[in-house]
């Protein structure tokens, strides 16, 4: 048996004989697991030999009712369920990205406080966690190089206190500097970002931190609009880069596996998504699944949206406004001439 299958059981075993107060039988956690009942015998040798305190009592008739104490992880006003404990232990993979950082820190000292509350044996029985959640990650940036600079732009935005900047551009190779009003950190897809004004723009700018050379708090000060909300600047935007302009109204059609992995997510609050039927022809009556799916958007900025849709091929295609439509057509048309030859 797959030692990640074994570890998946043993969970949701202590979860419910830790929410069974009266108890439950052995048959009966048998017939719920799909296992025999001499399986579950084993399994509570190896669980408590872990540390997990699973005990038992006889009703008038000799039967036996097992559970485990709902409090087991208590420490004077904390309570903590087994999948409260066991979800800390795996949300340090979540920060890897920010590893060596001061965010990473945090969440390494909350763990080390939860981690306390746990039996070592049971910490450790639950080490190997990750054959049953591996979190896959490409392209990750290494931030530690970084983690002085995040800790500045953070003060800095706090305070609300100007930074001076020196800045890697994507389209250029040069630094240059400016002043810069940090008003958040945003975090996407792995990467960190931060938001502000330029002064040298005299606008919003989103700098992304691994391009930061340096950054030094000046002793000027600034107020944060307002009006100013993170949230609301990505409202439009497809990813990270900032909504631009008045939104515009996208119909995109898909077909085969595209229309199939795009029907599984929600890629935008806008989204709507509706089947078209298939149509029968001439000798063939209409299959029974639909043949294409109907996405429409309301974006402002568009620059990720079309390398989003790029990379469906020929099972997407971009059916309305007509502008975008003609972008596309020119765009995919000069990247097959590369091919040409």
């Amino acid at each position: 048996m797959a030692r990640g299958e074994q570890i998946l059981r043993h969970w949701n075993m202590l979860r419910t004989l830790q929410t069974r107060g009266e108890g439950i039988p052995l048959r009966q956690l048998a017939e719920e697991f799909d296992v025999t009942e001499r399986t579950v015998q084993r399994d509570f040798e190896i669980l408590q030999e872990s540390g997990f305190p699973i005990e038992h009592e006889e009703d008038d008739y000799g039967k036996r009712f097992w559970r485990m104490p709902h409090d087991f992880f208590r420490t004077g006003t904390l309570v903590l369920g087994l999948t409260e404990a066991v979800s800390l232990h795996l949300a340090h993979r979540l920060f890897t990205p920010l590893a060596g950082t001061h965010f990473e820190e945090g969440m390494q000292s909350i763990l080390d406080k939860v981690r306390s509350l746990i039996p070592r044996n049971a910490l450790e029985y639950f080490a190997d966690l990750d054959e049953i959640l591996y979190v896959r990650r490409t392209g990750v940036t290494d931030y530690s190089a970084h983690t002085d600079t995040i800790r500045e732009l953070t003060d800095a935005t706090r305070a609300e206190r100007t930074l001076e900047v020196s800045y890697r551009a994507l389209w250029s190779r040069k630094a240059y500097t400016t002043r810069f009003d940090p008003y958040g950190l945003v975090l996407y897809d792995g990467d960190l970002f931060l938001i502000g004004r330029s002064h040298r723009a005299d606008d919003i700018r989103l700098f992304k931190v691994s391009r930061i050379d340096a950054a030094l708090v000046t002793e000027e000060g600034f107020k944060r609009p307002d009006d100013f909300c993170l949230e609301g600047q990505f409202r439009s935007s497809f990813g990270i880069v900032q909504s631009a302009g008045e939104p515009v109204d996208i119909e995109v059609k898909l077909t085969g596996a595209a229309a199939g992995l795009v029907e599984e997510r929600v890629w935008h609050e806008s989204q709507k998504l509706a089947w078209l039927d298939a149509e029968a022809t001439l000798f063939d009556e209409a299959p029974d699944e639909p043949e294409a799916l109907i996405a429409t958007f309301r974006l402002a900025n568009l620059v990720e949206f079309k390398r989003w849709i790029k990379g469906f091929g020929d099972q997407a295609e971009v059916l309305r406004p007509d502008w975008l439509r003609s972008e596309m057509r020119a765009e995919l048309l000069a990247a097959a001439g590369r091919y040409d030859g």
